[in-house]
């Protein structure tokens, strides 16, 4: 009788192999929101591009997706903005240097940023500049490739634009920043308004335009609207979506969104796939 021979191991996908990372630094950014700076313990750090997320776990709780919001081109570290909301994300809001959590990923569709030769519009409500930092950072890098570069950046209050401080260090590398609030306040003496509201003001539209759109659902649409009636082709409008993500490779079917499953499909999509989706009011 002939050996049999024994059947290959199994080996595992490494997106889906938690990584320990260290804490590295903590940065305060607005209310209710940090960035955490980290290293992985072992190995080195992963690559990604603009827009793609790491499944970030706090021991004992639980994981949740969050957008990778340093350069992809920083090879010593990388960052997380994260919005304290739940237990997950309260949890690792509280890390410290030298604390430790969990990584798996790079997940999802980045940013197409293959637009040489179009005008750029970046259009951000609230945390939402956290999955457009990198490509931001890109951007920059890659400045000659572009035509125009505009950032329209938006929130509820002065006290909640996110990543003020690095404003003027991005204007004076070639982006045109335009930061609003929502409603006037004491000592404010900039833009007051809704994002989609300055992107018309603004006029950066027509047909050799390109958006990328990050915000809360209502803020999404509205700007894209206003960009399409402008004459941006629409499907030159990208948007990114994170709703409810929970596995990261497609499996639990947590973030449905109409025929979209957002982890697989996404994060980022172009406007026409999730138009009338974006419209329907969550439960």
């Amino acid at each position: 009788m002939s050996a049999v021979a024994p059947s290959a191991t199994p080996t595992a996908d490494p997106l889906l192999v938690p990584r320990v990372h260290e804490v590295t630094a903590v940065i305060q950014e607005i209310p209710d929101v940090v960035t955490i700076r980290c290293i992985p313990v072992e190995g080195a750090l992963f690559d990604f591009q603009p827009a793609q997320i790491g499944m970030v776990g706090a021991f004992g709780i639980g994981e949740a997706a969050i957008s990778i919001s340093s350069p992809a081109t920083e090879s010593s570290f990388h960052e997380y903005t994260i919005r304290r909301a739940g237990a997950i994300t309260s949890a690792l809001t509280r890390l410290q240097p030298g604390d430790q959590f969990w990584v798996r990923g790079p997940f999802g569709t980045p940013w197409d940023l293959d637009l040489d030769g179009r005008d750029i519009l970046i259009a951000a409500g609230g945390i939402g500049l956290a999955p457009l930092r990198s490509a931001v950072y890109a951007l920059l890098k890659y400045r000659e490739r572009y035509a125009s570069t505009t950032l329209v950046i938006g929130a509820r209050s002065s006290e909640h634009l996110l990543y003020a401080n690095e404003y003027e260090t991005w204007r004076e590398h070639g982006l045109a920043v335009f930061d609003t609030i929502d409603h006037p306040e004491p000592g404010w003496s900039g833009r007051v308004g809704f994002v989609s509201e300055v992107v018309r003001e603004l006029g950066v539209s027509g047909p050799s335009t390109s958006a990328l759109v990050c915000g809360p659902d209502i803020m999404t649409f509205l700007t894209a609207d206003v960009l399409v009636a402008g004459g941006v082709p629409p499907e030159q409008v990208q948007v990114t979506l994170e709703r409810n993500m929970q596995c990261g490779n497609g499996l639990c079917g947590h973030c449905q969104l109409g025929p979209l499953i957002v982890c697989r499909d996404g994060p980022v999509v172009r406007y026409p796939a999730v138009a009338a989706s974006l419209r329907v009011k969550e439960l």
